[in-house]
């Protein structure tokens, strides 16, 4: 890393994560700005030109690794290359904040894994809720023991679109709901169901159904979907004291806490029968600071390349959410099979 007070980055990959990237690293993140970004589509590199006409633009990312002058990239590509591309810019020593997922299968999570080691170089994936202070927040309640025991959570992640071309319904968006529940929880699944189906393009699940379960049985559900009318962004978290609601969608509520419970008491003394006790109390909206998430996380990548913290998402976090994701992915294959099956049979 050159000696320069300001850490100089490359952008690989113009999308949409890559603009909100570039929006952020001209002038809003402290210690870093963007020197260079690299797409293979001129429309997109002539955009930055005109928005940012300080930062140079590449074609490619050779071109941008042989124009040299970095000290870390932030990789916005498609899924299905970022091994490749976080590789190379390992090997031309830079650090590297790649977007989620780390990859799109196990063996390419893995190998991005092994070449970061022994490195000395900060490799962070972009699980951006975990920046999230509503998502931390609940991290507190959770760790504090405030909810009591944790019993399930419920997740739903909607819209109609954007509809990805590399990946389907759960790469694209279970990633995030999975790499909070790696953070709440501390631990990983147990055991995994999911079922999907096809309803826009033959083979690409459009909308799926996944069931977790963890370690103490506390269980989890996923509903994730490109195709529904209403953009729903809602965590519920439910321990045996209290419940949370988390909704990323609301502009000021984002956090509900719900005094209420229901435990089974004795009936009148006889311990041989029960009746249901619900507890109704009162439901706390914390304030919760406004700060964008992605912001955040730019932020702590610059931390973490200053001091050598390893980063809350570190490309473990990556590598233990794509083994999720791809157990995920393999039950949808199964349940898919197991459809053809029995209509061939019938």
């Amino acid at each position: 890393m050159s000696g320069s007070p300001v850490l100089r980055i490359g952008l690989i990959g113009l999308g949409y994560w890559g603009l909100n990237y570039a929006r952020l690293l001209t002038g809003m993140v402290d210690g870093a700005r963007l020197v260079a970004c690299a797409d293979l589509e001129e429309p997109r590199r002539e955009a930055v030109r005109v928005l940012h006409p300080e930062v140079r633009t590449h074609r490619n990312i050779s071109e941008l690794l042989e124009a040299g002058g970095l000290d870390a990239v932030v990789v916005a590509t498609h899924a299905t290359l970022h091994r490749p591309v976080v590789e190379s810019c390992l090997a031309a020593g830079l650090h590297v904040l790649v977007e989620k997922p780390l990859a799109t299968t196990v063996e390419d999570a893995e190998a991005i894994a092994a070449a970061s080691k022994g490195t000395g170089l900060t490799v962070m994936v972009g699980h951006t809720f975990l920046y999230n202070p509503a998502v931390q927040r609940v991290k507190s309640y959770i760790d504090q023991a405030d909810l009591g025991r944790m019993l399930y959570l419920s997740f739903t992640r909607t819209g109609l679109g954007p509809i990805r071309e590399d990946v389907n319904a759960l790469w694209d968006l279970a990633p995030h709901d999975f790499a909070m529940l790696r953070y709440w929880l501390g631990g990983d699944p147990v055991d995994v169901t999911a079922r999907g189906h096809s309803y826009l393009r033959q083979g690409v699940e459009d909308i799926v159904f996944v069931t977790l379960r963890y370690p103490g049985d506390v269980l989890a559900g996923l509903h994730v979907s490109w195709l529904d009318p209403v953009k729903d962004r809602r965590v519920t978290i439910v321990g045996d004291r209290k419940m949370v609601v988390f909704d990323d969608v609301n502009p000021t509520e984002k956090l509900r806490v719900y005094d209420r419970g229901v435990s089974y008491q004795p009936r009148g003394g006889d311990f041989a029968a029960f009746v249901a006790a619900v507890r109704d109390g009162d439901i706390l909206i914390p304030k919760v600071e406004a700060r964008e998430p992605l912001r955040e996380q730019l932020g702590h990548f610059v931390e973490c390349i200053r001091t050598g913290r390893q980063p809350l998402s570190d490309v473990e976090d990556g590598l233990a959410v794509v083994k999720a994701l791809a157990w995920a992915d393999r039950e949808l294959r199964a349940s898919a099979a197991a459809r053809v099956g029995a209509r061939a049979g019938t």
